[in-house]
């Protein structure tokens, strides 16, 4: 079989929407290639399917202990009225389509000398080949007065969507007439950069009807943040920014604003300029890593987050292991770029099993961020790699800051940031 390029494959991918719902027959044998993906997100589940869509001699598991998948992209919105169904997809389909087995269970342990997977419920599985997309870790420790179990119950970070989503809403909605609402990005880099900024300012417009004297203050472990122009802008049209009135206030690392310390039960939180904070809902986002299972068996040799070789996502540090979404040595983590390293990976796994290189990947970033109703962003950069790194070729980004008004231009990329999500969830699990 020659090497199948990136025409070839989106014919395949073509020719898999007409099919409509058919499900693919795989036709292998007792003796075909094991493909392990531990993770039933983003990066897990479009690695599934791509591979399963260009390679049907293959067998495919995905471990996954959720039986629901919650997308973070675009869950902001739930926090103001929309509905969480409308984000959560079932394993059933894709199973049952792209004739995956579906495993609900955890990894506790990785023997790679052996090739096996150790589970939470001591089941033990062999693979060929392994890719890992858990997620990303979280560290609590890193503020005093904070812990798993406080993020869990009261002070929320709402990072990964799904119940503390929904216990974050009624937080919200139980602030009292001019109440205070900290939210707290922590350092670059983490999942979606936009996000912490884009939930402040849904969050500041809802507020605008239900709450009018409540304000929000973004106590932040950086100096900047993507979009920044775009948003402040927006924030002194519309939230009076920079004035007493401000609905939302932004106190940026070099002003001192990161949190150092949390009192869960006078709900104050310490920055690191000295001062302290009283609020009636705190979002503390915790400093992402890459996840525990990666350092727990030595993915990560001691640092944040695993190498690997951005030819095709291959672990520097173990044979036949692939390493894609949060967890990987990307400056930048998101869940488009996750989706795209997963098709880099089905198409590498794909190469392998007939001794063939890899072809060369192209990276893309397809960012898009709302302000309100009224107000939508959007960010594409491209990736090269040359030699095993990554270089950034493109970065398109709009509106300009500096362009003028065009109420057409913000409408019209609010409807494209939420046709996108619609689009990107279908390509995940349909």
């Amino acid at each position: 079989m020659t090497q199948i390029s990136r025409r070839e494959l989106l014919k395949l991918l073509g020719a898999a929407s007409i099919m409509g719902g058919a499900a693919l027959r795989p036709v292998y044998g007792k003796a075909a290639a094991k493909v392990v993906i531990v993770g039933g997100g983003i990066g897990g589940m479009i690695t599934a399917k791509y591979l399963r869509l260009i390679n049907q001699d293959v067998h495919i598991t995905v471990i996954e202990p959720d039986s629901i998948y919650t997308f973070c992209p675009g869950s902001n919105d739930v926090l103001v009225g929309e509905s969480i169904s409308d984000f959560q997809r079932t394993y059933q389909h894709s199973k049952d389509r792209y004739q995956l087995q579906m495993i609900a269970d955890r990894v506790k342990d990785i023997d790679f000398n052996r090739k096996q997977l150790k589970t939470g419920s001591g089941k033990k599985i062999a693979y060929d080949y392994l890719v890992l997309s858990p997620g990303p870790g979280f560290v609590f420790d890193n503020i005093a007065g904070w812990s798993k179990e406080l993020a869990d119950s009261k002070i929320l970070h709402a990072w990964k969507a799904g119940k503390q989503t929904l216990m974050l809403r009624d937080q919200i909605r139980a602030m009292p007439q001019g109440g205070v609402m900290v939210i707290a990005p922590p350092p670059m880099p983490f999942r979606c950069p936009p996000a912490p900024y884009e939930r402040a300012s849904f969050v500041a417009e809802w507020m605008a009807q239900h709450n009018p004297r409540g304000k929000i203050i973004i106590l932040d472990n950086n100096p900047g943040f993507v979009f920044q122009k775009q948003y402040i802008k927006y924030w002194k049209q519309r939230r009076a920014y920079g004035t007493d009135k401000a609905s939302i206030e932004w106190i940026s690392s070099t002003q001192g604003g990161a949190v150092t310390q949390v009192d869960a039960r006078n709900m104050t939180v310490r920055i690191q300029n000295g001062e302290t904070i009283r609020a009636d809902v705190i979002n503390l986002i915790p400093t992402n890593t890459a996840n525990r299972l990666l350092i727990r068996t030595g993915l990560t040799q001691g640092k944040d987050w695993a190498a690997v070789n951005h030819h095709d996502m291959s672990s520097l540090v173990q044979k036949d292991v692939y390493v894609i979404g949060d967890s990987a040595d990307f400056n930048i983590k998101t869940g488009y770029l996750a989706a795209d390293q997963g098709k880099v990976v089905a198409q590498a796994i794909h190469a392998r099993l007939h001794n063939q290189a890899p072809g060369q990947p192209l990276y893309v970033n397809d960012c898009l961020a709302k302000a309100g109703k009224d107000f939508g962003m959007t960010l594409t950069e491209t990736y090269r790699e040359r030699e095993g790194k990554l270089q950034l070729a493109q970065s398109i980004q709009r509106p300009l800051s500096s362009e003028p008004e065009n109420t057409f231009m913000r409408h019209f990329l609010v409807a494209a940031a939420d046709n996108w999500q619609r689009s990107f969830r279908r390509d995940v699990f349909d």
